[in-house]
């Protein structure tokens, strides 16, 4: 019969399996990227009990480097500092090779070149857990010191390792929800997620203020046939990096046709949309787009309304008045804002 202490042991690890099938459910129940992220970073510090935490990601599918999150908590990093990580960094190697929660001192032993953990040595965490998902590193979670000041036994280290492999799994569904959700040559959402995202809005409206931006590149078929679609192709791309360059975690930018784009600013009032809108359509018409040995400028205009729950019902009557409105500004002269 066993003793206490064993059953003790027993009712640790049964309570520990209840808490992390919690965890389980509360990551994979949401598909939204930057929700995810910060999920598992607040679980890690509850359970850990610490101040500040941080997390190396990818910003995109394409991208070869884990950059600091900007969601990190506690963390007072230097703005002159690139917190980013190569992934053929040798931290990377080791954490693959050790796959476990591991000290900055553990780290040091592995990795000789200082040069290559500058970063991780100026945020001085006190724990290092890699994200790992079928031998593929998807994140680093950096844990700063504890409250309580006590280091981390095995046990909260296999706990923390286990809530980082749940979490592997859920960035893992998130990114596969991802791609099929994202045009891949613009990194903007494809039409039918702004639909869905215009229904959302529509069957859960609570009196908030919602602008619709939709956005047309002036004279695109002169300049694909002048230029050729390569080039077509490097203006669309860079008008849709423009575009995300000027939205914050709550807003979408789509790619809604073949040169033409979405855009939803959630919790904004029509002034201050009609300023975000001003200010994209001032950097297109300042920006050079260069191909090989062509240098381009060309200019946007853009219709925009604000969500009405008496006239939009169904996401295409939204849509239908913005496009209107942009309408208007190319029938105004192009390369301007127009109210709907």
């Amino acid at each position: 019969m066993p003793d206490q202490k064993e059953i003790d042991k027993l009712k640790s690890e049964i309570k520990d399996l209840r808490e992390l099938l919690d965890i389980s459910k509360s990551l994979n129940s949401n598909l939204e990227y930057a929700t995810l992220l910060d999920s598992l970073l607040l679980t890690c510090m509850g359970r850990s009990m610490v101040i500040k935490a941080g997390l190396f990601i990818k910003n995109d599918i394409d991208s070869r480097e884990f950059t600091l999150y900007r969601n990190y908590e506690g963390f007072n990093p230097d703005k002159n500092i690139d917190y980013s990580i190569d992934e053929k960094s040798a931290i990377i190697s080791s954490l693959l090779k050790l796959e476990s929660c591991i000290t900055m001192p553990e780290l040091l032993e592995d990795i000789k070149e200082i040069s290559d953990i500058k970063t991780f040595t100026i945020l001085e965490p006190s724990l290092i857990i890699p994200i790992i998902m079928k031998h593929d590193l998807q994140g680093i979670i950096v844990l700063g010191g504890r409250i309580s000041g006590t280091s981390y036994s095995q046990e909260e280290k296999k706990f923390l390792r286990s809530v980082a492999d749940l979490g592997a799994i859920a960035i893992n569904n998130t990114f596969l929800f991802e791609v099929s959700s994202t045009d891949m040559m613009t990194k903007l959402k494809q039409r039918h997620v702004l639909f869905q995202n215009l229904r959302d809005i529509i069957t859960t409206y609570d009196e908030e203020s919602i602008c619709l931006l939709m956005l047309d590149i002036d004279h695109f078929k002169n300049l694909n046939d002048t230029y050729g679609h390569s080039f077509g192709d490097i203006v669309i791309k860079e008008i849709a990096s423009i575009l995300l360059g000027q939205l914050r975690m709550e807003d979408m930018a789509a790619r809604y046709g073949g040169e033409e784009f979405t855009v939803v600013l959630r919790y904004i009032q029509m002034d201050v949309a009609l300023n975000i809108a001003e200010r994209i359509r001032n950097t297109v018409e300042k920006k050079v787009f260069k191909y090989e040995n062509t240098e381009v400028k060309t200019t946007i205009s853009v219709g925009i309304v604000s969500f009405d729950p008496k006239l939009d019902i169904v996401p295409q009557d939204i849509i239908k008045r913005a496009d209107t409105a942009l309408y208007r500004a190319k029938e105004n002269g192009r390369n301007q804002v127009v109210q709907g």
